[in-house]
């Protein structure tokens, strides 16, 4: 691009509000080999008249925990759909470990999800079923594991999240906020996945069991390694697990990179933004 089409392309962000947006993905220093584990790609989505993704691009890094943050309604959710498969972009291209995911076939596309691990606003745990076979689930249907080596991970599971405690014989219905997420984070991890993906876990906790159920992913990370994608629109939740972070407003990332940059940004709206400051780019609109 030369600089004079370099200045026309600032001239339309400008006009069309995208001023802010500092465009291409950057690399985190502290992640060796600069690998994307998931690459999102100028994707577009449209649903009728409203366009939530316009343009986006992003990187994931490889092993590393990624917070994804913006206002609500910006689009978060929506995008954790297409990097598993579950919507595809208008236009545009996500890459898993290299993979285009709008064009692998069914078969290929079913393969590609047991890399994943996800983790539900709500737990997203069977009302029918107790804490136990809810945790077994994975298992029982895309392994040929017996039921004995079942019930010595889905216990390993429970017990890293804090729930082997007589916890696995209670249903959903009797579980505290806080333990309908944990039992759900067990139930991530028992495939053993090679991303795990949280969609905003602390909504609906309260600040202490944020910053417990925070906690817990850090040190689940630490023993297991991988990627670990988090989409959330709270701050302190961000500074705590972030080692990666990317703000989304307006269907674009506006800014992304380590932590420790981004919340030292000079960039105004994720200044505003990360400060939690009224006064901005960003309104009530």
């Amino acid at each position: 691009m030369t600089a004079a089409d370099a200045k026309t392309a600032a001239l339309l962000d400008r006009a069309s509000g995208y001023d802010y947006h500092q465009g291409p993905m950057t690399v985190p220093q502290t992640n060796p080999g600069d690998f994307w584990s998931i690459e999102c790609i100028d994707l577009y989505k449209s649903f009728g008249s409203n366009r939530v993704m316009n343009g986006l691009n992003v990187g994931i890094p490889e092993g590393m925990i990624t917070v994804i943050l913006g206002p609500s309604g910006t689009g978060k959710s929506v995008l954790l759909s297409h990097l598993i498969g579950l919507m595809f972009p208008d236009k545009g291209d996500i890459l898993v470990h290299g993979e285009s995911v709008p064009r692998m076939k069914q078969a290929r596309l079913l393969e590609m999800r047991r890399k994943f691990g996800i983790l539900f606003q709500d737990g997203a745990l069977f009302g029918s079923m107790n804490v136990y076979d809810n945790v077994a689930f994975p298992l029982r249907q895309h392994t040929d594991m017996s039921e004995e080596q079942i019930k010595d991970v889905v216990m390993r599971r429970l017990d890293e999240v804090g729930l082997a405690n007589g916890a696995e014989t209670r249903s959903p219905a009797e579980l505290s906020g806080g333990m309908k997420k944990r039992a759900g984070f067990a139930r991530a991890l028992v495939l053993e996945p090679q991303i795990v993906l949280f969609d905003e876990p602390d909504s609906g906790l309260d600040p202490v069991r944020t910053a417990l159920l925070c906690q817990l992913i850090e040190k689940v990370h630490a023993e297991n390694g991988g990627t670990y994608v988090v989409i959330t629109h709270d701050i302190a939740s961000a500074r705590r697990i972030g080692e990666y972070i990317a703000v989304l407003w307006k269907g674009r990332i506006v800014q992304s990179g380590d932590r420790d940059d981004m919340f030292d940004s000079p960039n105004p709206f994720v200044r505003q933004f990360l400060a939690g400051n009224p006064g901005g780019p960003l309104g009530m609109e």
